[in-house]
Order: C-alpha cells, then structure tokens, then sequence
C-alpha cells in the first residue's frame, strides 16, 4: 500500500468512528485536527486527539468508547465511509479556562494519583511501568527540580515516599501522557483505560476531592 493510500484509510478510519459522534462542521472541524495534528503520530496519540474532543458535549464522558471504535477499526477496517471531501474548517474546541499554578496542591493531587495507580497494579506490573518511565524521564520537556522529584518517586520504593514541589497543570498533564503511554506499550490501549478507570476509581473511594483536578488530565 502506497502511502498516500495508507494515510486515505487511517482518514476513513477516523471520519468512520467519530461520524457515530459527531456530524456536519463538528465532525469535519474533528477530522482537520486529527490531520494537522495526529496523522503522523503513533496510535497511542490517539488518546490525547480523543481527549482534546473530550470538551465536545457529544463525546464528553465518551473518551474510551471512541478510542475503542478507533482501534477496532485500524484493527479491522471494514464498513468504512466513504473518503470525505468536504472543505475542513479549524477545530473549535468549547472555551475553557487553562488551570494555573497551584504549587500548594496540585503536587497532592498528582501524589494521590501515583498512589492509586500503584494500589490498582499488580506490584511487578507496577515496577515494569517504574522502570519504564524512568527511560523517558530523561527526554521530557520539565523543570528540572519537578524532573528531580519525580525520579526519586520512580526510583524509589516504600509508603515514606513524598511527591512534593512545585508544578503547573501543562507539566503535569505531560507526565501523566508518559504513564498512559508506558501503560499503552505495556498493556495495551484497553487495558491501559482499564487500569486508569480502575485508578479513578479507587481515588473516588480514598480520596474523592481530587478526582474532579485528576481528570483534566486524564
């Protein structure tokens, strides 16, 4: 398959499964944001074009069933519609405010969230997952001093570990892209979901004040 054909059926795939969302300008303004920004990108990108759809009322609350339908069909690319021909118009996504700085809590938060996650993995499994963000640590785009912190998280283990400095939603949002990610190559796309829904979910029992700032991330 050539790759202009390649990049034709990944454009049918993606107009195919969100058409069962989305229709008209939305569905078109979706598709324009996925080919200026997604097309090139692994599968496991998905998750984030899927998030940045997530403010649309139609998809809000739907992120793992459009993922699901995604993968299906890249897995099995039958019943596709035909390719779209209409002209695209920017992607429009619902206003809303980017989180600031909130040095005195959004490092709990995101500790809550590392302490969930260990409680919902097998303790091997959570090791390999360590270890494997440990790997990426070194290429992320942070602050030093948060870099500094959260290798002495991954690499250390134990309930006296703390996860205290001072940080910003979009650094946050980068790391917890790396874990799904991780989780994505060790898993797979629906267990990964699976192990983030399960993670939610025990923090809605523990620690349920903040669920609400985990899910901007999520």
């Amino acid at each position: 398959m050539s790759a202009e054909a390649e990049q034709t059926l990944k454009r049918r795939i993606v107009f195919t499964a969100l058409a069962d969302y989305l229709s008209g300008e939305s569905l078109m303004q979706a598709l324009n944001l996925w080919e200026a920004n997604y097309a090139a990108k692994p599968v496991y990108a998905l998750n984030e074009f899927v998030g940045k759809l997530g403010e649309h009322p139609a998809i809000a609350g739907k992120r793992k069933d459009v993922i699901r339908t995604l993968l299906s069909l890249s897995q099995n690319p039958v019943g596709l519609l035909p390719n779209p021909t209409a002209q695209h118009t920017s992607f429009k996504p619902v206003a809303r405010p980017e989180p600031g700085v909130y040095p005195e809590r959004l490092d709990k938060v995101f500790a809550h969230f590392l302490t969930a996650l260990e409680m919902v993995m097998p303790a091997d499994e959570f090791v390999t997952l360590r270890l494997s963000f440990l790997l990426r640590l070194n290429d992320m785009p942070l602050n030093p001093t948060l870099k500094a912190r959260l290798r002495m998280w991954f690499d250390s283990e134990g309930s006296d570990r703390t996860f205290s400095v001072v940080c910003n939603a979009p650094e946050i949002r980068r790391v917890v892209n790396q874990l799904y990610v991780a989780l994505c190559e060790q898993y797979g796309p629906v267990q990964a979901d699976d192990t983030l829904a399960a993670t939610v979910m025990w923090l809605e029992r523990k620690h349920p004040a903040c669920v609400r700032d985990i899910r901007r991330f999520l």
